[in-house]
């Protein structure tokens, strides 16, 4: 019976430019590309102290990011984490250029096209590795496909594709029903950026990409040491290698002047973030703020190290939202549809956005709004009314 330890990680994404921070700032977009290599140097350095083999679970690099420096550099980490590492390829690496001009260290298996198991000794203890890659960017095979594992032995599956109840892409689309009965204790999956945990016994595990690249990429990204206790998991524990996290923290301006919100700001904003400041409420200092964000800004940045990716403004000029809305005149009526329009569904709220003509022509770009995206959208168009309506008035 083995008891041992295993790394998995997958989507890394190596030299990824970061091509909309780079247009903007290009030293912080250096720094955004070199985060990702940073994270996967922990990861290998993890392997290195805690475990007895590594898996990667595919997306090593992005196809037209695959430089001879980028795999140099993964090659050279892959040497530093000193134990068997197995990787399969995904839909944004399945070209592996350089394969012959810079090979991977010995300790490195790539699995190809056809389901292949290998058997590792640890510690007197056969484990297997199984696995297999795609050759095609757009594969509609299901990964799981001639995946099975030896009696006797715990048995790992190395693949990457869209699992069920996942939100991604159909590319290598599977069921979870697919995992059961074929001998395998874990699934190490690789595709979907976000970590989950779908399944245990047998375990059915995405970690995640290793370094969020985005503000759709909130929070920790890491790896998982998973623990092997007599062919059985008995600990799955995430590590989070990431150098800068990205997040969305919310302030209310309601009763604070610029004093007390930067306070507020600073208390809560880390260090290492790219976050996005979401400001809530009403009163003086809405005004302000509509006029420019730029100064607020380069002083948050200033005072906590963090990168402010955006500034969001829900702040409105009137001292009490509820009154205006109980009102008869005009600014009543748009805060009550403002209201109305906020509870709808999802779909209801995309179909009313793309009613017109014009509007339906680009459906396809609303589609790919967040719900907070679309609900913030509402409730800045009834900021921009009200604005008018304040400003006519005078």
């Amino acid at each position: 019976m083995a008891s041992f330890k295993f790394v998995h990680c997958a989507d890394l994404h190596l030299g990824s430019r970061f091509e909309g921070i780079t247009s903007k700032n290009s030293e912080q977009g250096r720094t955004m590309t070199e985060s990702v290599f940073e994270s996967f140097g922990r990861i290998a350095d993890l392997a290195s102290r805690e475990a007895d083999l590594m898996v990667i679970s595919g997306d090593i690099f992005d196809e037209r990011f695959e430089t001879p420096q980028v795999r140099y550099r993964f090659a050279e980490a892959l040497g530093k984490a000193k134990v068997p590492c197995f990787i399969c390829l995904g839909n944004h690496d399945h070209v592996q250029s350089w394969t012959e001009s810079i090979p991977y260290p010995a300790n490195v298996h790539v699995f190809g096209k056809d389901p292949e198991s290998v058997v590792v000794d640890i510690r007197g203890s056969n484990v297997e590795v199984v696995g297999r890659s795609f050759p095609d960017i757009h594969s509609k095979e299901n990964p799981t496909s001639g995946i099975r594992g030896k009696d006797g032995m715990f048995s790992i599956a190395v693949i990457h594709g869209s699992m069920d109840s996942s939100e991604d892409s159909d590319y290598a689309p599977c069921r979870l029903s697919d995992t059961v009965n074929k001998g395998i204790d874990y699934w190490a999956m690789g595709h979907i950026h976000i970590r989950q945990v779908m399944s245990e016994y047998p375990h059915v595990v995405y970690p995640g990409n290793i370094q969020g690249r985005n503000r759709r990429e909130k929070g920790e990204k890491g790896a998982y040491l998973v623990a092997v206790t007599d062919n059985r998991v008995s600990e799955l524990r995430f590590v989070p290698t990431q150098s800068i996290i990205w997040k969305d923290e919310e302030f209310d301006i309601t009763g604070k002047d610029m004093t007390n919100l930067m306070d507020e700001i600073g208390q809560r904003v880390g260090r290492g973030c790219m976050v996005r400041i979401i400001l809530n409420g009403h009163g003086h200092l809405d005004a302000p703020l509509r006029l420019g964000t730029e100064g607020i800004i380069a002083q948050i940045e200033s005072a906590t190290g963090s990168t402010v990716s955006e500034m969001v403004l829900r702040t409105f000029p009137v001292a009490d939202r509820e009154a205006v809305s109980n009102g008869r005149d005009l600014s009543a009526m748009i805060v009550r549809a403002s209201d109305d329009i906020s509870k709808m569904s999802r779909e209801e709220l995309v179909d009313l956005i793309c009613k017109t003509k014009t509007s339906s022509g680009f459906r396809y770009v609303v589609e790919w709004f967040t719900d907070d995206e679309l609900r913030t959208m509402v409730r800045d168009a009834e900021t921009l009314l009200l604005e008018k309506l304040t400003e006519a008035s005078r």
